[in-house]
């Protein structure tokens, strides 16, 4: 008998460390994209915060005026909900905007090649903080947006080193400065999905010195209060007047993406998660995340497993405690009796002691 409970006890510690490796793990796979921390970054105070992502197709892509129309109600609606800075002065919430992808031809004055191109505005390297390995980040409020950052690789492509900050550029025929060049993420997921082409990020402003037109914008980012559950995904959602039936535009809550509730959505929505039934085409970033969440997900399958045979264990002795519960409590009455019996007849030996010094040996 005894063997069997020390056997039980090893299963139950080897369940609980596997449980434990997996939860490290996972918190690892989460905490692994920075992209998906922004709210965490933004926050200050005792404030709440969430991370919410529009992602658009093309029909109903953003133009800039469309931008600026969303963040005046946005605005309105942090008001009505009695939401202000806790600093005075303080912005309390802050947003990003991007187009899809586009290829374009990129060259200096040695050598050429193509490139992802993404034009941006508002706070994007809030929300993606590139890893500047030369030079700096540009910026809305930059006097002049002819400035781009590059990654690594299309550094060394065009001019065979990194540490190029200040030199130009032509994209499509338009000279463009070089503000920074970053590192590619080392991170695996990001990496499946970044592309083999060299990436290149150039201000909204800066896009439309090319004559091209104006940018229009497929992905909408926000980082906002969140005091109740899911208010920041309601403030966005009626802000722009997304409808649930809409197939074409999808609001993302990333700070709550690796939360038990969406993984097990993910769970049991497993073999159709990969269908996308309407028009939008995610970036990069955010195909990353969505593989972070299958990983997430999967690692909780696995925690759950190794946490079965633990909770049997702990839910059987219970059982056999409560069905052998009478004669627990008696032998628990006995022990007591005993116990105080002793206590009772050592006082007694103590005291006939005091009471006849001749029994003192």
């Amino acid at each position: 008998m005894r063997s069997k409970y020390i056997v039980l006890g090893i299963l139950n510690a080897v369940s609980l460390l596997v449980f434990a490796v997996f939860y490290v793990i996972a918190s690892a796979v989460e905490k692994s994209l920075p992209d998906q921390q922004a709210a965490e970054r933004w926050a200050g105070g005792d404030m709440p915060y969430a991370q919410v992502s529009v992602f658009a197709g093309a029909a109903s892509a953003m133009d800039i005026n469309s931008v600026f129309m969303s963040r005046v109600n946005i605005e309105k609606k942090l008001t009505e909900a009695s939401i202000s800075s806790e600093k005075e002065g303080a912005r309390v919430w802050a947003d990003a905007f991007s187009t899809s992808q586009m290829k374009a031809p990129i060259s200096s004055d040695r050598a050429s090649a193509d490139a992802n191109l993404i034009a941006t505005g508002g706070d994007f390297f809030l929300f993606h903080p590139l890893d500047i390995i030369s030079g700096y980040y540009y910026s809305d409020d930059d006097l002049m947006h002819d400035r781009v950052l590059i990654d690594e690789v299309l550094a060394w492509q065009l001019y065979g080193s990194s540490n190029i900050a200040g030199k130009s550029v032509r994209v499509g025929g338009t000279y463009y400065v070089i503000a920074g060049v970053f590192r590619q993420s080392d991170n695996s997921d990001i990496e499946k999905v970044y592309g083999i082409s060299p990436r290149i990020f150039m201000p909204y402003e800066g896009y439309s010195l090319m004559g091209g037109g104006e940018a229009v914008f497929t992905c909408y980012e926000v980082c906002l209060p969140n005091k109740v559950t899911g208010q920041g995904k309601q403030i966005i959602a009626e802000a722009l007047s997304v409808q649930e039936e809409n197939t074409d535009i999808r609001i993302v809550e990333n700070s709550v993406r690796y939360g038990l509730k969406n993984r097990f959505e993910i769970i049991a929505d497993f073999g159709m998660r990969s269908v996308v039934d309407g028009a939008v085409v995610y970036p990069f970033w955010e195909n990353a995340a969505r593989i972070t969440e299958d990983k997430s997900a999967l690692l909780l399958v696995f925690q759950i497993l190794f946490l079965v045979f633990p909770t049997v264990t702990v839910l059987y002795q219970l059982r056999m405690l409560v069905k052998n519960r009478r004669k627990l409590v008696r032998k628990a009455i006995d022990a007591v009796i005993r116990v105080s019996d002793r206590l009772r007849s050592r006082f007694a030996q103590r005291k006939s002691r005091k009471a006849d010094p001749t029994l003192i040996q």
